[in-house]
């Protein structure tokens, strides 16, 4: 049998249940196909590491997770959404300089919103579809933006993931009352009115006091049925060491929701035959196509600014008029949009080119 070209350790956060760890299918199909890739693939959370050295990972044998002793991994894919404890992020970036058996990462994280956003407005193209936006610091500045921003204003947290903690505010133009709405931390809707605007300003300020916020203007990104909705763009670097569209798939969320989210309650539609119904077969492709070439642009801006990425996913809002608006950039996306579309091209580029870009890191080792 060839000897494999190395290890992938695949970093996920832990969580209840069985197996205990979080992206339990993509870790599977890693698994899976990585001997396909020439490497061996093992899932590890922020615990594998043992206090003498060694690590323990999960591998799929025999259609069933096995936890075993593990060889340091050659590379290191991580998918933790949250903060990796002090003492595993200490011993990779060890590893990492170590001479005899260094680990390097297949991908950096980004940082919060704010600063990728503050990556992106350099860029003469891409400064043209991002919408205005500063950091909340207190009340007067939210009615600042209220006035500015009749439509309302839309806050989310610097560094915040599936719509959780993102908030609309804006007055109702028929009685005056300030409406504030929602996502919590549980990812549940809220709506809260408020006739005296001082009390819900004051109530909303303690909640975005605990936490660093982004405003930005309120933008009507809504289907025909007044449903919010969303384009989503995978870009992946691919066998070559060289970034590619791996898809493109339109998230709809609910009525009265203000995200898309698949987390939220939203769903996974085919992108082109959306945008077509939305907008007519002519503008569905320039939308396409202009989205394709702002995905070709924020992945290179974003590594020259932050060190080496692997993927990206993008999401775009789509005005009435068909403008794109760069909503959010993550460095850890989801793919399972593409799956519940039904595109099944889309699915397997998506869930394959971790691998092949790894191979592509691995063999440059050799």
């Amino acid at each position: 049998m060839k000897k494999p070209l190395g290890t992938l350790g695949v970093l996920v956060n832990e969580r209840k249940g069985t197996p205990p760890f979080a992206d339990e299918y993509f870790c599977r199909r890693l698994c899976q196909e990585g001997v396909n890739f020439g490497m061996n693939v093992v899932v590890l959370t922020p615990r594998s590491s043992e206090p003498d050295g060694n690590y323990l990972g999960y591998q799929y044998i025999k259609g069933n997770w096995t936890l075993l002793p593990v060889e340091q991994p050659d590379l290191i894919y991580d998918r933790c959404l949250s903060p990796v404890p002090g003492i595993f992020r200490r011993r990779l970036n060890k590893a990492s300089k170590s001479a005899s058996h260094k680990v390097r990462y297949l991908s950096r994280g980004l940082p919060g919103k704010w600063h990728v956003y503050n990556s992106l407005r350099l860029n003469a193209l891409l400064k043209d579809h991002l919408p205005d936006t500063a950091v909340y610091t207190n009340v007067e500045q939210l009615k600042q933006w209220l006035i500015r921003y009749p439509q309302g204003v839309f806050l989310k947290p610097q560094a915040g993931t599936h719509g959780k903690r993102t908030v609309l505010v804006r007055r109702q133009p028929e009685n005056g009352k300030l409406i504030i709405q929602g996502r919590n931390s549980s990812n549940h809707m809220f709506n809260k009115r408020f006739t005296n605007h001082e009390l819900g300003l004051s109530q909303l300020h303690r909640i975005l006091s605990t936490r660093t916020f982004i405003i930005q203007p309120f933008l009507s990104l809504m289907n025909q049925e007044e449903k919010p909705f969303d384009l989503r763009v995978l870009v992946q670097k691919n066998g070559r060491g060289k970034w590619s569209l791996s898809g493109q798939a339109i998230r709809e969320g609910g009525h009265g929701s203000l995200t898309s989210n698949l987390h939220g309650g939203g769903t996974a539609l085919d992108c082109r035959s959306f945008l077509e119904t939305e907008y007519g077969k002519d503008q569905a492709e320039f939308i396409i196509n202009k989205a394709a070439e702002l995905s070709a642009v924020i992945p290179v801006v974003l590594e020259g600014r932050f060190g080496r990425l692997s993927e990206l996913g993008i999401d775009y809002g789509i005005d009435r008029d068909g403008k794109l608006w760069i909503i959010e950039v993550n460095s850890k996306p989801g793919r399972s949009s593409f799956l519940l579309a039904g595109d099944m091209e889309s699915t397997s580029l998506a869930y394959n080119r971790p691998l092949e870009y790894a191979r592509y890191l691995l063999l440059r080792t050799q």
